[in-house]
């Protein structure tokens, strides 16, 4: 098996940062829906927006948080995939491991105080690491495509 040490290495730096994250208080649901409600109502007096429809922060936070998940999934299951490219079966392995860890964050995350697991948001992380993980499949086909011609 033929793996790409400073891949790996990357891999598990990813790993460890969303562990740390994890733990912190700060990246609560409640807490960072005040601070998306302080920057929005801040924005809106600084510009003087009087007559602007109001918006709905709690919307904002969620899609904020969501998009979250899809993004810190999805550059694990590219760093992943970059370790296993050898390997024959190397987007579903690295789609698996990706989802694997989704689930034991989640696991971890119910044992944080103010954190609540919920398996939405490994779904959310799956998403995302399957859609860089095609995103990656189309990239390479198209290379090797035009490598024939």
């Amino acid at each position: 098996m033929r793996l790409r040490k400073y891949w790996v290495l990357a891999a598990i730096t990813w790993m460890t940062a969303i562990f740390f994250f994890t733990q912190l208080p700060y990246f609560t649901g409640q807490n960072t829906g005040k601070v998306i409600h302080k920057v929005v109502v801040t924005e809106q007096q600084s510009l003087n927006v009087t007559n602007a429809a109001p918006i709905d922060t709690n919307e904002l936070n969620l899609l904020v948080r969501k998009t979250t998940h899809v993004i810190v999934f999805g550059i694990l299951a590219f760093l992943l995939f970059k370790s296993l490219e050898a390997l024959r079966f190397s987007y579903v392995l690295a789609w698996c491991l990706t989802v694997f860890y989704a689930i034991t964050d989640e696991w971890h995350q119910s044992f944080m105080p103010g954190r609540v697991a919920a398996y939405q948001d490994v779904l959310f992380d799956s998403f995302g690491a399957a859609l860089v993980l095609l995103f990656c499949y189309f990239i390479i086909r198209r290379k090797k495509e035009s490598f024939r011609i």
